[in-house]
């Protein structure tokens, strides 16, 4: 049977491509603006002969098709940016309440739709951040719905806990699935664990096997210290290693470096207790030196759990990792650990500057949860 195809737009660096493929589908293409998550891309994926870096409010549907000399788009799927529906983001274009300020951003899920009503794809997915439903009080959620509605879709929202597919970290997305009018049983919406997921793994699952680094250390390309990695078999099973990370594939461990802290940092770091962030610790007498304003910064540090799920892993950790610090060590997780944590395997390469990293790690759909769209398009 002829594999199904698909394009990603809005790529990043691969996550919803990497879960697509391993499905079983066929990429055609993937788009997106940011060079570095091109650049990402196309070290990961080398037979994806289009992989642009285009923006697509100029790179029209018929440029693209002319390019795939009319090879049908069974699947378009994509993650339009979400920082202009990102609930964290308070000043500066917040989208929230009265201070809520336009953002082209917004309206980026046109483009998606623009090449849904081109191609006509039997099933399209889009992904986005929670802070769509409630925007504008609820008005682009309503929008993204009508405007595919109107394409002669059957248009069905859902907010993905990403815990419940496989993943160790609080990750919670929503999800529009269109499925073409003449197609009414072709997509079932609800999601269940793609077959590698391991049941409600927590961070340490994740990454407790990796090397010691201190702050400021570590090598782009190091060898793996195959003797942690036995006591962590021994614990928690090779699935999350072997099947999630891959971890066979690749002979030596990359992106496992972790950033500089200042000493005033390290300091406030040692005084946080496993799973606390230092609203907690003030609360039982803890005294930090940081100068940001404690009553808004409730979270500015935080220290995660082994044994819990991770923090959300965000863009944001591109900036400082403060809210992101290891739970054993004295700093914040390094590039390769977000990365696992967001199930990419230790093969998929990110050669791109740490900074850089970070952001498209953050950025991106975890493997796991679109592994998880595409299995019942083919089931």
């Amino acid at each position: 049977m002829k594999a199904y195809t698909f394009i990603d737009l809005f790529c990043g660096c691969g996550g919803f491509s990497l879960g697509m493929e391993r499905a079983g589908f066929t990429n055609l293409a993937a788009i997106d603006l940011n060079k570095e998550a091109i650049a990402t891309f196309r070290r990961n994926f080398p037979h994806v002969r289009q992989a642009l870096e285009k923006d697509l409010t100029i790179f029209k549907p018929d440029h693209l098709a002319g390019l795939l000399n009319g090879e049908p788009v069974d699947v378009i799927v994509g993650g339009p940016p979400c920082q202009g529906f990102s609930k964290a983001r308070r000043v500066d274009g917040s989208n929230n309440g009265q201070r809520m300020v336009d953002d082209d951003r917004r309206y980026l899920y046109r483009e998606f739709l623009r090449y849904v009503e081109f191609f006509k794809p039997k099933v399209f997915v889009m992904e986005n951040v929670l802070g769509i439903r409630s925007a504008s009080g609820g008005e682009y959620l309503t929008r993204v719905q009508k405007e595919a509605r109107a394409l002669d879709y059957r248009v069905h929202s859902q907010i993905e806990d990403c815990v419940e597919l496989g993943l160790p970290q609080m990750r919670r997305r929503q999800l529009f699935i269109g499925t073409r009018l003449d197609l009414p049983h072709y997509f079932r919406p609800l999601l269940k664990p793609a077959p590698r997921a391991c049941d409600h793994p927590p961070l340490w699952e994740a990454i407790g096997d990796l090397p010691a680094v201190k702050a400021g250390e570590g090598d782009e390309q190091c060898e793996y210290d195959m003797e942690p990695r036995k006591g962590h078999v021994e614990r928690f099973g090779r699935r999350y290693l072997y099947s999630v990370l891959e971890i066979k594939r690749t002979a030596k461990l990359t992106a496992h470096r972790a950033r500089p802290h200042s000493e005033r940092d390290l300091r406030d770091f040692l005084l946080l207790k496993e799973g606390e962030n230092c609203a907690e610790a003030i609360r039982r007498g803890v005294e930090f030196e940081f100068p940001y304003d404690k009553s808004t910064f409730k979270d500015r540090y935080t220290r995660q759990h082994r044994m819990k799920p991770c923090s959300t892993i965000v863009a944001h950790l591109s900036k400082d990792g403060l809210m992101f610090i290891h739970p054993t060590q004295n700093r914040s997780l390094t590039p390769r650990e977000a990365a696992r944590i967001q199930s990419f395997p230790d093969w998929f390469e990110f050669p791109i500057a740490r900074t850089h990293q970070f952001r498209v790690i953050g950025n991106a759909v975890p493997p796991l949860v679109s592994e998880a769209v595409g299995n019942p398009a083919l089931n």
